[in-house]
């Protein structure tokens, strides 16, 4: 039977990759799981202390980061003739042979894994319009606060003042704001690098560039005075 497609006789393997790492866990732990792992394949000549320092050094280095538990199934599978390795130790639990059988589980390790569906993604929180003039509002306050143009999504934030009845211009106001900022244009024109003020120039000459402009300072008025209040 199959889960999706992960076969149910893997469900234990996909389980052990969240173990614990054989370069994290103690020394008591990985010892404790050795005896599991002699008992299993029938050693009967138990690793003397010096090969037992080898083994452990061995299977920290080489396979930091598998988990115990996946060294149990790998060896319990083993057994079990689920993997194309010899399992023959010859009462020898040599570095050789713990590598045969881990090469072995690893090429299936690695097959589980490709039939591992990912996750499933997470939806995309849908702003409300106050959060997104707040966010606008506090990028804005928390800045440096000294060029207009840097406001951000103004269009939107001013269509969701304009409709909340926020935002209202006189005729004078309209002018006003024009105004100042064609003399802020013309003033930065002048301080440029005359290849970036080439391009600034063709920039400005769009009435939809000077509108989103005026809007970007309507907003920077607004939102200072409502900090001042």
């Amino acid at each position: 039977m199959q889960s999706g497609l992960i076969a149910k006789e893997d469900l234990p393997i996909i389980e052990a990759f969240k173990g614990d790492k054989l370069n994290l866990i103690s020394p008591v732990t990985l010892r404790e799981n050795l005896a599991y792992i002699f008992t299993l394949i029938g050693l009967t000549r138990l690793p003397d202390t010096i090969e037992l320092e080898v083994i452990e050094d061995f299977i920290r280095s080489t396979y930091p980061f598998f988990t115990i538990q996946e060294m149990r199934i790998a060896f319990k599978m083993a057994v079990q003739g689920k993997f194309d390795c010899n399992i023959e130790h010859y009462e020898k639990f040599s570095p050789k042979y713990i590598s045969g059988i881990m090469n072995a589980y690893k090429s299936k390790a690695n097959q589980v894994r490709k039939n591992i569906p990912p996750p499933p993604e997470q939806p995309v929180k849908q702003l409300t319009e106050q959060e997104i003039v707040d966010f606008t509002k506090q990028d804005w306050i928390n800045g440096k606060r000294q060029d207009f143009n840097r406001i951000f999504n103004a269009d939107k934030v001013f269509k969701i003042l304009l409709k909340q009845g926020k935002l209202t211009f006189t005729k004078d106001q309209i002018l006003e704001t024009i105004n100042l900022v064609r003399e802020d244009n013309l003033y930065r024109l002048n301080k440029m690098h005359p290849l970036d003020a080439k391009k600034f120039s063709q920039e400005i000459r769009s009435e939809d560039f000077i509108e989103l402009q005026c809007k970007k300072l309507a907003l920077v008025k607004y939102f200072e005075n409502e900090k001042s209040n």
